[in-house]
C-alpha cells in the first residue's frame, strides 16, 4: 500500500538554502518508460502532483545539506548517478517556479492585467462537492460498469447505425430542419444535457476507484460554459490503466449515450421525443468525435494518450524533444536527450509535438476570430492581437532568444547556412515577386438579348431556328395581335371623321372658324393615336439587336399559337463579344487600374482569353452579380448570414471589376464562374499584408471615417 510521508527539512540549513513547504507529501508512483523509479510530489492545498525521477529524489533525500555543490557531490559518491552542481540548481528553480518552497517567490507576482490576459480564455467556477452523492449513488450506477451491460449497449449502438443508414433521408431532412434558431436552442440543451452526462462518467469511475472527486463546476471557454470534474487525485492510482479508464470514462458514457438514443430514434414515432433524441446522438456523436477525443490539447483524448503510453506531461516533454530536434538541424545545438526512451519513441515524440503546434496554431488563430467575432469590433481587434501575439508571437520569439543566447555554441557552417536560409526568407517576404492578382468572377456574352412579345400576340411566321447566325436587324419572329390593330383602326376612322368636320365647318354661319381649330386639333390627335398604334404593330416583328447567334428557341412554338407576354420565345447571344463581372477585395482594389491586360481562365481550357478592364467600382457591392458566385450555390463567396439569402449579400467587402474582350472561334456561350488574373504593379508579400493589416484595423475601429 502506497504511504506518504512529509518531507522534512533540517535546522541546521544555513539561511540562503530555501526550505520546502511543511505540507507537501510524496507518494511511490509506477516506473518510468525505461524502469527507473519515480514518485509523486503532491501538493494537498492546491490539489496539485509533480512527478519526480531519480534524480529529483536523490536530491530531495539531501536536502538537508543546504547547498547545491555538497548535494551534488554526496549524489556522485554514494549512486551511480553522474551529476553536476547545476543540476541541483536547475531543480531548484524548478521547485521556485511551482511553489513548492517557503522562500520568497522565483518570479514576481503576475498583474492583475496579467492575470486577465492568461486567465480569460479558460476560467474555472468550482460550484459542487458530489463526493456525499457520488457514493451514495455507486450502487445504483454499478451496473453500467457490467460487461452484459457494455456488450449490450455495443450491439445497440450498431443496430441504430444500421437503422440510420437505411433512412438516411431521413437524418438528412433532420439536419436540415435543425438550421434554425429553434434547432440551434435544441443543440444547445441537448450538449449540456450530454456533457453533463460526459462529466458523471468521469466522476463515477473516479469514485468506482477509490479516487476522491474533489469538486464539479462550470468552465468558461472563450466565455462559453462548459461543464468540468476535477479527477485531479487520479494520480495517486499507481497503474496506468485504472487512470486511463477515468480520462476514457467521459468518452465511453457519451458513446454510450450516443449509440442508446441513435437506437431509440429509429422506433420513435415523430414528435418532440424524436427530434430529442436525434439532437443528443448528434451532438454525442460529434463532440465525442471532434473535440473530446482530440490528444492535442488538454481533453479526454491527451490524458487518454499519456495513460496508454504512460508517458505524463506528454505536450511539454514531446515539445522538449522537437526543440532538441529544431536546434540541431537548424543551427546545430547539440542539446542532452530530455528523456531516456528508445530511437522510434523519440521520432514519434518529435512528430506528435509538430503536429500539436500546427494544431493548436490553428486552433489559437481560430480562437482570436472567435474572440474579434464576439465583442464589439475595437476590442475585438485588440483581443485578436492579444491572442495571437501571446500564443503565437511571444512562444516564437522565446526561441528565438535562447537561440541568440547560445549563438556562441553555433558553427560557422551552420550559422552561415542560417543566414541563407534567413535571406531566403526575407527575400520571399519582402522582394516584390507578385505582379498580378487573382479575382473570381462571372463570364458572360457581352450581349444577351431576350426574345419576348411585348402584349398577347399571335405567332405567325418563324425566321429562324435554335444555332443559327443572325445580323443586326434581321427578323426573327412575326406576330400579330388584335387589340393594336384595333385601336389602330378606330384612330384612323376617328382621324377621317374630324377631317371632314374641319373641312365643313368654313361652311357654319355661326363660330366655323373656332370650330375648324378644335376639329383640326382632334384630327391631329387621332392622327398621333394612329401612327403610335403602327409603331405598336411593328413590334410585333421581333428583330435581332445585334450580330450573335439564336439559342433557347422554344422549339413547341409553332405559326398558329398564342405567346403571352411572360413566356421567352427565343435569346440571341452575341457570341464572339464577352464581359467578365469579377470580384477585388479592397486590399487589391488599388492595384487595379482600367486599361490593364486581363487573363480569363474558363472551365476546360487550358489557353486563356484575353481582355482589358473597363471599369473599377470604388463602391462595395451590396448584392452579388450572380447567384453562381454565392458559397452555397458552388460560388467562392460567403453570403453574409445576418441577411436573407435572395439579398445576396457578401459576407466581406468586395469591389466590382468589369472585363471585356473578343473571341474569334464564336465560343461565347451561357454564363459561368471563372478566375482572372491581372497584370498590376508587382508588390511584396510584407508589403500585401501590412496593407491589409492597417485596412483591418482603418475599417473595424472606425479610425478612417470622417466624423
Amino acid at each position: 500500500m502506497d504511504t506518504a510521508r512529509p518531507l522534512l527539512t533540517s535546522a541546521t540549513q544555513t539561511p540562503p538554502w530555501p526550505k520546502l513547504r511543511d505540507e507537501l507529501r510524496l507518494h511511490s508512483a509506477s516506473a518510468n518508460r525505461d524502469g527507473s523509479p519515480a514518485w509523486h510530489l503532491a501538493d494537498p492545498v492546491r490539489n496539485l502532483f509533480f512527478r519526480l525521477g531519480w534524480l529529483e529524489m536523490e536530491i530531495l533525500q539531501r536536502w538537508s545539506l543546504g547547498s547545491a555543490e555538497k548535494i551534488a557531490a554526496a549524489i556522485e559518491a554514494e549512486t551511480t548517478l553522474f551529476v553536476e552542481e547545476q543540476d541541483v540548481v536547475e531543480f531548484v528553480v524548478y521547485l521556485q517556479q511551482q511553489q513548492l518552497l517557503r522562500t520568497a517567490r522565483y518570479r514576481p507576482e503576475k498583474s492583475l492585467w496579467q492575470h486577465l490576459l492568461h486567465t480569460y480564455l479558460f476560467i474555472r467556477i468550482p460550484l459542487i462537492h458530489p463526493q456525499r452523492m457520488l457514493q451514495a449513488l455507486m450502487p445504483w450506477v454499478n451496473g453500467l460498469f457490467s460487461l452484459p451491460f457494455l456488450l449490450l449497449t455495443l450491439l445497440v449502438a450498431l443496430t441504430g447505425i444500421v437503422l440510420a443508414t437505411r433512412q438516411w433521408d431521413s437524418v438528412v431532412a433532420s439536419l436540415h430542419n435543425a438550421v434554425s434558431w429553434h434547432g440551434a436552442l435544441a443543440f444547445a440543451v441537448a450538449l449540456v444535457f450530454s456533457k453533463l452526462w460526459h462529466e458523471l462518467g468521469h466522476a463515477f469511475t473516479a469514485t468506482r476507484h477509490g479516487v476522491r472527486v474533489g469538486h464539479m463546476g462550470v468552465a468558461l471557454l472563450v466565455m462559453l460554459p462548459m461543464a468540468y470534474t476535477d479527477t485531479g487525485e487520479s494520480w495517486k492510482l499507481s497503474r496506468s490503466t485504472e487512470r486511463f479508464r477515468i480520462a476514457a470514462a467521459g468518452i465511453i458514457s457519451e458513446l454510450v449515450l450516443a449509440g442508446w438514443a441513435t437506437f431509440l430514434w429509429s422506433f420513435t414515432p415523430e414528435g418532440s421525443i424524436k427530434n430529442a433524441l436525434f439532437f443528443l446522438a448528434t451532438t454525442a456523436w460529434v463532440m465525442t468525435v471532434v473535440v473530446n477525443a482530440s490528444p492535442f490539447m488538454r481533453f479526454d483524448g491527451y490524458f487518454i494518450l499519456s495513460d496508454l503510453l504512460d508517458f505524463p506531461g506528454l505536450h511539454e516533454r514531446a515539445g522538449n524533444w522537437a526543440k532538441r530536434w529544431l536546434r540541431w538541424h537548424l543551427i546545430g545545438l547539440r542539446d542532452p536527450l530530455p528523456d531516456n526512451v528508445t530511437p522510434a519513441f523519440a521520432r514519434f515524440l518529435t512528430l506528435f509535438a509538430f503536429v500539436t503546434w500546427i494544431y493548436r496554431l490553428m486552433l489559437f488563430i481560430g480562437i482570436a476570430l472567435v474572440v474579434y467575432h464576439a465583442f464589439f469590433k475595437a476590442l475585438g481587434v485588440i483581443l485578436f492581437l492579444v491572442e495571437i501575439m501571446t500564443f503565437v508571437v511571444y512562444p516564437v520569439w522565446r526561441e528565438l532568444r535562447v537561440w541568440y543566447e547560445r549563438r556562441s555554441e553555433i558553427q560557422p557552417r551552420r550559422r552561415w547556412r542560417l543566414f541563407a536560409l534567413l535571406a531566403v526568407l526575407g527575400a520571399v517576404l519582402f522582394v516584390p515577386w507578385s505582379g498580378r492578382v487573382s479575382l473570381d468572377g462571372v463570364f458572360e456574352s457581352a450581349l444577351v438579348q431576350p426574345v419576348y412579345t411585348p402584349f398577347p400576340a399571335k405567332l405567325t411566321q418563324i425566321h429562324v431556328s435554335d444555332g443559327e447566325r443572325v445580323k443586326a436587324g434581321e427578323a426573327l419572329f412575326e406576330l400579330q395581335a388584335s387589340v393594336p390593330q384595333d385601336a389602330q383602326d378606330r384612330a384612323r376612322a376617328l382621324h377621317q371623321a374630324w377631317e371632314n368636320s374641319a373641312r365643313g365647318a368654313l361652311a357654319l354661319a355661326k363660330d366655323g372658324p373656332a370650330k375648324q381649330v378644335i376639329a383640326e386639333q382632334m384630327m391631329r390627335q387621332y392622327q398621333l393615336e394612329a401612327s403610335a398604334g403602327a409603331i405598336e404593330l411593328q413590334r410585333l416583328r421581333l428583330v435581332a439587336a445585334a450580330d450573335g447567334v439564336v439559342t433557347d428557341s422554344d422549339i413547341t412554338l409553332q405559326p398558329g399559337n398564342w405567346v403571352s407576354p411572360g413566356e421567352p420565345i427565343a435569346m440571341v447571344i452575341d457570341d464572339r463579344h464577352w464581359r467578365v463581372r469579377a470580384l477585388v477585395r479592397e486590399e487589391d482594389l488599388s492595384r487595379i487600374a482600367t486599361g490593364a491586360q486581363a487573363k480569363v481562365w474558363l472551365s476546360g481550357r487550358w489557353k486563356p482569353m484575353i481582355g482589358e478592364v473597363v471599369s473599377v467600382d470604388h463602391e462595395a457591392v451590396k448584392t452579388l452579380p450572380s447567384l453562381i458566385l454565392a458559397k452555397n450555390h458552388g460560388g467562392p463567396v460567403a453570403l453574409n448570414a445576418q441577411a436573407p439569402v435572395k439579398d445576396l449579400r457578401p459576407d466581406s467587402v468586395w469591389y466590382r471589376v468589369s472585363i471585356e474582350g473578343e473571341t474569334a472561334d464564336h465560343n461565347v456561350g451561357h454564363e459561368q464562374t471563372v478566375q482572372v488574373a491581372i497584370n498590376t504593379e508587382k508588390q511584396s508579400l510584407a508589403h500585401r499584408w501590412l496593407n491589409s493589416i492597417i485596412l483591418m484595423l482603418i475599417q473595424q475601429t472606425g479610425f478612417g471615417k470622417e466624423a
